[in-house]
């Protein structure tokens, strides 16, 4: 009936089209963001520690020891007792998935699962999708609602509470969607998850993401190309991208942020140095102070 009050039949014919292939599009990414998953660090053998009990654990493998910058509030490299893995970086463990996920963003009761490395551009994409299908429901049943009291082209025994209920249910689901499509394109640009922007990333040296920057940030283009693709079909299509960044192990960094991290790095081994030296010598100082025995 809605489509009806639409004035001419090519009109109608692309208004259906378009939302039919919106209907599809938001199905195929929801279907993907499940399907494919977030991505885990117990995929990878090289990561996993199969010895029982946490005092036995070889070391890290030497790919994640030169190229993680994220470590624990000690300075070691971070661990997961639960899933007996070493966690590279920007990986968590989610209580819920019961495992560790790799670049997660947050676990979403949408779709009961995680959002992460794997499934992150597809979840960005049903956002998209869905805050276009809601816009466009709300605008068609607002027409129709336009026309039947204000412009009164339409008569009464046409309207029905569907109508009214279209276009209610649309507009607070177009709100609410593209308010958090917007936070969620504004993260992505800043190449900050969901999880980052709330918590202070420990680095190495005792630095942290709060003191000198976002290490991963490398520019709204590359942020983006970094998890959507870097053409216009992998960017409107629901398709694996092209990245990089392709094993969710490691990450590109910040070239600046990461040259204050080493900054940082060497000021701290000097300033200890300089301490060490300081004990050693009032050690001594000490020892000539003591009388002759």
């Amino acid at each position: 009936m809605v489509l009806n009050v639409i004035d001419g039949s090519a009109s109608r014919l692309a208004i259906f089209v378009i939302i039919t292939i919106l209907e599809a599009l938001c199905l195929i990414s929801y279907y993907l963001v499940v399907a494919v998953g977030p991505g885990s660090p117990t995929e990878c053998p090289e990561l996993c520690c199969l010895e029982p009990g946490p005092e036995v654990r070889p070391e890290p493998p030497e790919f994640l020891k030169s190229n993680t910058v994220m470590v624990k509030r000690d300075g070691g490299y971070r661990f997961c007792n639960k899933c007996r893995v070493w966690k590279p970086d920007r990986c968590h463990h989610c209580s819920s998935c019961e495992q560790c996920i790799l670049r997660m963003d947050h676990h979403c009761p949408w779709f009961a699962d995680c959002i992460g490395f794997k499934n992150h551009k597809f979840f960005v994409q049903f956002l998209i999708y869905t805050s276009f299908y809601t816009g466009l429901a709300t605008l068609i049943s607002g027409y129709c609602l336009y026309k039947i009291y204000y412009l009164q082209s339409v008569s009464l025994d046409k309207f029905s509470l569907h109508t009214m209920f279209v276009f209610v249910l649309g507009a607070v689901m177009w709100l609410c969607v593209s308010v958090f499509t917007l936070f969620t394109i504004y993260q992505l640009l800043i190449n900050r998850t969901t999880l980052e922007s709330y918590e202070t990333q420990g680095y190495r040296s005792n630095g942290s993401s709060h003191e000198i920057g976002n290490i991963f940030d490398l520019g709204y283009k590359q942020n983006w190309c970094s998890i959507m693709g870097t053409t216009w079909v992998e960017w409107l299509l629901p398709i694996r991208a092209s990245s990089e960044d392709g094993s969710g192990l490691t990450f590109r960094v910040n070239d600046s942020v990461y040259r204050k991290l080493q900054q940082e790095t060497q000021l701290q081994e000097r300033l200890s140095q300089e301490i060490t030296n300081y004990r050693s010598l009032q050690k001594q100082i000490n020892k000539s102070a003591l009388p002759p025995s």
